[in-house]
Formats: structure tokens, C-alpha cells, sequence
């Protein structure tokens, strides 16, 4: 690995692009004795464990003492054993014990089955059950396994309405793993947490208590978030004693090309990722969206021989079980050298022997960097890792401050059970499954449980009888409540023979399949033809087009009840609901090749509104006369501020500038004044601006670091243009903005 470094450094048209390699070095591993069943002990031996780490001891010990525990620790740190011992011994002491497994990705669910599988313990009987498992698997499941693995999906819609056929296993049920709790923040994380109340009711309905135990990523609050996702205190075990390799972290700056355009950061971590596939080296590359995998394996085939092309593949969410499943299997027997993917294959599945990683794009936060970083080089070998940057502020303010990428602690992963929307249609799920008695429900779900049973009763699905509420409809709403976003059921996307090639959730449907939008798909372009609201279906057309899609969207926020007041310099900063309507309007046809816009075409689409939680800050008369700056000026200032503060709020926030929205007006008619709005991009909110507004003081001060960091003159992607401007990065003036936030902070 160093050599290719070397090799990159030494080249003309490389060297200049390498800002910054970091080394760590090789890490020992730190052991502790630990007392273990003689048969879970044989069964480890004979895999070439014969002792623990010591957060392994540590772990193993809190979780038989009835603790629930959090393991928080790296890649390949051995936190799958934390849980597979106690659950391993407890099927020895008793084999009608029973536990439950929870995996965000199918994927994770069946690498953990093969290892359970093979564990070496015949008392413990281990069955997948989800959405791929038929249906007389199901039922031997039911029957015959003591360990369930699934995701909370299926728990949510296949497990708990049904629990009537699962009340012996819940009888029983000794322990209850969450793992990689790092992925369940945001709007999913907020759904997971009320699943795991409904499961905590029904177990507690049927006499068990189980422990729940935790698996994470390094993040900056482990024991918080696990707390908030089963409302219950957990004990944290976040020393990491396990080896690891050197491992190199090469921080790559794609070159200037235009005037303060960087060359795309997708296109040169392609070249980097082809220039390891050619060189044999076992590689993934993460990009930050669907249509970023697609691209860049398109372009990894363009730049490879046949006998290399044929050896990568790409790898996302939207694409069909059995798609998955081969580049999986693929992947995991060393047929590929290679693999373009989304954070679908962040988690932590054992992919064998990959040499590098290459982050196309900083992947929003510290803690999916290091975990993407991770992915290659498990155990003692050595690794690389390569962050190509993108133009976004935060990307580039890791450029200007490399070392704050590999100093400062990772951030805080948030999320919001009380959500109203989200909170009330569980409770709904809650009262099929057993009818809620009011003081029960408060201790479960808190106390907003109270309005949003109100309003359930209201609009006619909860009625009251005997003083306990209960379901109106003859079915469960589960089917109707998609935990993984914010909004209704998928839309099915189909191309020109009918067939099915993938999804897209409501919230993103206008704006990436409106008529006239490219969809990418396995590297191949769709072309969508119609949307149809009604049947929720996308009909598209396969065709080879030089160009790629950008929707103009227009949006406005009113202030619906303020929350928190207070001050940032001499901004008012305020927290609290707002209204949000969205209204995509049309959209710009760009080349491939060069970005080039070729046409605008108008759309006419409904408008989205909802309602969610917002921070905000304003802007005084007398602080723009103080800054200097012209009327005519104000809206792109704003404008600018605006853009920059949404792209550092990653820094204090596990979030995604994709996860938030924003506005800028140089008036409001409710403040009377100007202001600037960043908003949750979810209905009720995701938890992300209560964070926000904690942070004020450091937020802005980053953020106006940033701006005079980079080094354009007038504004560029690496500080105030944004790749998901509705306004299509028009007014900005960045030079207004320094101005202000530089006099506004003192």
C-alpha cells in the first residue's frame, strides 16, 4: 500500500491532488480472562479463539448480570461475539430460551445467520425471518428456532401484529441484539425506537423482560441513543482492545479545472478506484447516492480491460432481492475485485479480504467516514483507505483542516420517538396488538402519548371502551407505516416491459422521478415516461442519454410556534415548528460529460406540505447596515449563509445536508424581517434542529470559518454553492455573507 501511495506522489498528475496521508499505526490486541461455558469455549476453539478481548470480557459480563449493555467499537473489533456468547450459553442452560436479532440490511442478517450457524453450539437453533424467507420457512421458524434474526422492518409488519403465533417465543424471550444502533438515527431511528417499545409491551404482556444489547459504530453518544431507542438505561462498553493493521488515509482534492470548479469528486475516486482494481487490489468504493453508484461503475468499465470490467459490480438499496443476493455472493467468494456501492454496505458484514476503500465524497459525518474506512483491511492486515473529496464546504474544510478529520470526536447520532406523526401511528400499531391502558401507555411511550391518543380518537381510529383504547379498523395499520421514511408506501418503479427495477419513496418521487427525469439502474439509463400518483407506479423506458436530471424546486416556510429563543452574536436564534411547502416546478437537463446545462423544461406537479422542526436565525436592520451591505446584495448573502451553515451543520449532527432543508428571504411577514431557515426534511422532524439550535454559537463560528477558508473569490461548491439547491445556486454572494456573519459574531 505504501508503494501506490508512493507511486501516486511521484506522479505529475497525481502528486498535487494527495493533500494529506495519515498513518496509524499497527494496533496490539489487549486480552482478559473470562469464564466461559465448556461447550461455548470448545465451539470458539475450534474457530482459533481461545481468548477474548478485553471489552468482550467486559461486555459478556455486564449483559449476564441483566444489564443492558452498548458495545461501541470499530470495524472487525469482534462485537458480534459480545451477544453471540451470553445468547449461546443461554440456549445451553435452557434450550427453550429464545432471542431475538435485529439487522438494518438484509445482508447483515444472513452474514450473521452464517455465522451463528456455524457457531459450533447444536442447542442453538438460528433462523432468518424476513421479507426473502418463504413462507414454509416461516413456518419452521415459528416453530423451531430459538434465535430469530430480522430487521426491524419485519418486526414492525410481520412479527408483532401476528404475535399471537409468536407467544411462545416471546414467553421466553431472554435477549433482544440492535445491532449497528449508529444506522437507526433520523426518521428510521425514530420508527425503530417506537417498534422497540411495541416489542418491550408484548414481551412484558406475555411474562419475559429481556436484555437488550447494542452493537455501534464509534459515535459521540452510544448510551444515549440506545437509551432513546428502548427507553430504557443502558450501560456503555466503548474501549476497543482489539488488534488492527497500519492502515494508511490518503486525503485526495480533485484539481481546480474551471474557475473555482473542482473536478467532480465521483469521476477522480473512479479513477483512483479503477487504478486498484487494475493493480489486483480488492476495493470498494462508496459513493453518496444511488445514481453516484451507477455512474461510477459505468465510468469504472469504461476505464478498465475486459477481464478487470467484468470483475466489478455495483451494489445499492432499490434493486431486486435476488440482485443483491448474487453480487453478495459475488463479493463474499472472491469473484470480485471490486464493488461501487452506497452505505448499504457500510455495516459491517464480513466481506473477506478487501485491501482499500475509496470515499467518493466525504459521507457527511466523522463517524460513516471511519466506518466506511473500516471496511477495508479487517483484522492485522494492512490497509488503505482514500477520501476523494467533493466540492462541498464541509469537504472541503476537511482539505483546509485534515487533522481535525482524525482528531475530533465523532458526533452526536439523534433521533426523535416523539415525533407526532411517527408517535401517532404507532400507537395505533400498539392498540391492535393489545388495547392501551392510559397510564401504561404513558410509562412506554411518554407523555406526548397523550395528545396524540386525543387526536386518534378524534378522527374515529381509537375508541375507547372500559376504559382501555382500542383499534377501529379490522386490519393492522403496520402495512401502512414504512419505518423507513417519513411518508406512505414506496412507488414501484417499472420499465417498458412491465417489469419491476426498483423503488423510490414518496418523499424523493417528485424531485428524482418526475416525467422526464433519468433514473440510473445497474448502469443503465430509464427515462421516466409517467408518474401516476394514484397506483404509486413510475413507467419508465431504457435509453442511452448523454445527460442527467436537475429538479427546480421552490419552497416556503411559515412560522407555526416557537420553541426556544435566544441569541448567537447578534442573530435572534429560534427553534421551533414550522410549516414547509415544496413544490418542484421543473428541471434542467445537464450533460454527463461536462455538466453543461441543455435545456429547462417546466413541470406541473402538486405541492408537498408538512409540517416539521426548524432553527432559525435573523438578521436585524441594523446588522445589515452595519455589514455594508446593499439591498440589492441581501437575498444572495442570505442566500450564501444559508447554503454554508446547512453544509457545517454535519459537523455537530450525525446527519446528511440531505436529511435538512433550507430558506432564505430578505422578508418575512411573520418575523419582519430577514431571515434564514434550516428545517428537518421530515414531516414531525427528525431531532436534528434541536441539535442545531444547541450548538449555535459553534455552528455559525464554523460556518464563517469555512467561507474564509476558501480560497475562491466569489463562491464556488466548496463553500457556498449547493448540489441540492432548488434555486440552481442563484443569487449568492459570498463575500456579503463573510461580511455579516464576521460583524454579526463580533
Amino acid at each position: 500500500m505504501r508503494h501506490i501511495i508512493d507511486w501516486w506522489q511521484s506522479n505529475p498528475e497525481t502528486a498535487e491532488r494527495i493533500v494529506h496521508v495519515e498513518t496509524v499505526p499497527a494496533r496490539p490486541a489487549v486480552f482478559e480472562p473470562v469464564d466461559l461455558d465448556p461447550a461455548v469455549a470448545a465451539a470458539l476453539g475450534a474457530r482459533g479463539i481461545d481468548r477474548l478481548y478485553r471489552h468482550q470480557a467486559a461486555a459478556i459480563r455486564l449483559i449476564r448480570q441483566g444489564n443492558h449493555t452498548v458495545i461501541a467499537a470499530g470495524t472487525a473489533s469482534g462485537k458480534s461475539l459480545c451477544y453471540q456468547v451470553p445468547i449461546a450459553e443461554a440456549t445451553i442452560e435452557d434450550k427453550a430460551a429464545t432471542s431475538l436479532l435485529l439487522f438494518p440490511t438484509k445482508a447483515l442478517t444472513r452474514d450473521q445467520f452464517r455465522s451463528l450457524h456455524d457457531f459450533g453450539v447444536t442447542e442453538m437453533v438460528p433462523a432468518v425471518y424476513d421479507g426473502d424467507t418463504d413462507d414454509e420457512t416461516r413456518a419452521w421458524a415459528r416453530r423451531h428456532a430459538n434465535v430469530i434474526l430480522t430487521n426491524p422492518d419485519m418486526l414492525h409488519i410481520g412479527i408483532l401484529p401476528g404475535h399471537g403465533h409468536w407467544s411462545t417465543f416471546l414467553r421466553r424471550l431472554r435477549y433482544v441484539v440492535v445491532d449497528e444502533v449508529h444506522v437507526l438515527r433520523g426518521i428510521f431511528g425514530s420508527h425503530v425506537g417506537n417498534v422497540l417499545r411495541r416489542l418491550r409491551r408484548l414481551a412484558h404482556f406475555y411474562g419475559s423482560d429481556p436484555v437488550f444489547i447494542g452493537c455501534s459504530a464509534t459515535i459521540g453518544n452510544p448510551g444515549e441513543l440506545t437509551s432513546e431507542l428502548i427507553g430504557l438505561p443502558v450501560t456503555v462498553v466503548e474501549q476497543d482492545t482489539s488488534p488492527s493493521g497500519e492502515k494508511h488515509i490518503v486525503m485526495w482534492n480533485p484539481e481546480v479545472e474551471d474557475e473555482d470548479l473542482r473536478r467532480s469528486s465521483l469521476a477522480e475516486a473512479t479513477r483512483v478506484f479503477s487504478d486498484l482494481v487494475a493493480r489486483d487490489r480488492h476495493t470498494i468504493a462508496f459513493t453518496r447516492s444511488r445514481k453516484g453508484t451507477e455512474l461510477m461503475y459505468r465510468w469504472a468499465k469504461e476505464r478498465l480491460d475486459d477481464d478487470h470490467a467484468a470483475r466489478i459490480a455495483p451494489y445499492r438499496a432499490g434493486y431486486l432481492p435476488e440482485q443483491r443476493r448474487e453480487v453478495e455472493r459475488r463479493l463474499f467468494d472472491g469473484e470480485l475485485l471490486g464493488v461501487t456501492a452506497t452505505n448499504a454496505l457500510e455495516l459491517g458484514i464480513d466481506v473477506g479480504g478487501l485491501d482499500a476503500a475509496v470515499v467518493a465524497g466525504f459521507p457527511g459525518t466523522i463517524a460513516s467516514f471511519r466506518q466506511q474506512a473500516g471496511r477495508a483491511g479487517r483484522a492485522t492486515d494492512e490497509s488503505l483507505a482514500v477520501l476523494v473529496a467533493g466540492q462541498d464546504a464541509l469537504d472541503q474544510w476537511f482539505m483546509n483542516h485534515p487533522a481535525a478529520l482524525f482528531e475530533r470526536p465523532s458526533e452526536a447520532a439523534v433521533i426523535n420517538p416523539s415525533n407526532p406523526e411517527i408517535l401517532a401511528s404507532h400507537l395505533g400499531c400498539a392498540a391492535y396488538e393489545i388495547p392501551l391502558e392510559p397510564t401504561e401507555a404513558l410509562e412506554m411511550f411518554g407523555p406526548e402519548v397523550e395528545a396524540a391518543a386525543a387526536d386518534l380518537v378524534a378522527e374515529g381510529w381509537l375508541r375507547p371502551r372500559a376504559g382501555r383504547l382500542l383499534w377501529s379498523g379490522p386490519r393492522s395499520p403496520a402495512g401502512s407505516v414504512d419505518i423507513r421514511t417519513a411518508s406512505g408506501p414506496p412507488y414501484t418503479i417499472l420499465d417498458e416491459r412491465g417489469e419491476v427495477v426498483g423503488s423510490v419513496d414518496e418523499s424523493r418521487v417528485f424531485s428524482q422521478t418526475h416525467p422526464g427525469a433519468v433514473y440510473l439502474h445497474q448502469g443503465e439509463s430509464l427515462v421516466v415516461e409517467e408518474l401516476d400518483l394514484q397506483d404509486r407506479v413510475v413507467r419508465t423506458r431504457r435509453g442511452e442519454v448523454g445527460y442527467y436530471t436537475q429538479p427546480d424546486v421552490e419552497t416556503w416556510v411559515d412560522v407555526r410556534r416557537v420553541i426556544g429563543k435566544g441569541t448567537v452574536g447578534r442573530f435572534p436564534h429560534l427553534h421551533g415548528l414550522v410549516e414547509v411547502a415544496s413544490h418542484v416546478v421543473g428541471f434542467k437537463k445537464r450533460s454527463i460529460r461536462d455538466r453543461s446545462m441543455i435545456s429547462y423544461q417546466p413541470l406541473d406537479l402538486p405541492k408537498r406540505t408538512f409540517t416539521t422542526q426548524a432553527v432559525w436565525f435573523e438578521v436585524p436592520d441594523d446588522l445589515i447596515r452595519d455589514s455594508e451591505i446593499e439591498a440589492a446584495d441581501l437575498p444572495g448573502t442570505l442566500h450564501a449563509a444559508e447554503h454554508a451553515s446547512i453544509a457545517m451543520l454535519p459537523l455537530f449532527a450525525i446527519c446528511d445536508r440531505w436529511d435538512v432543508g433550507g430558506l432564505s428571504t430578505n422578508y418575512h411577514p411573520t418575523i419582519g424581517g430577514a431571515v434564514w431557515f434550516i428545517y428537518d426534511g421530515y414531516a414531525g422532524g427528525a431531532g436534528i434542529a434541536p441539535i442545531g439550535w444547541r450548538n449555535g454559537d459553534r455552528h455559525l463560528g464554523a460556518t464563517l470559518q469555512a467561507l474564509r477558508d476558501c480560497p475562491c473569490e466569489t463562491g464556488c461548491p466548496s463553500c457556498v454553492q449547493s448540489p441540492k439547491c432548488g434555486n440552481f445556486n442563484d443569487p449568492l454572494d459570498k463575500a456579503g455573507a463573510i461580511r455579516l456573519l464576521a460583524e454579526g459574531l463580533g
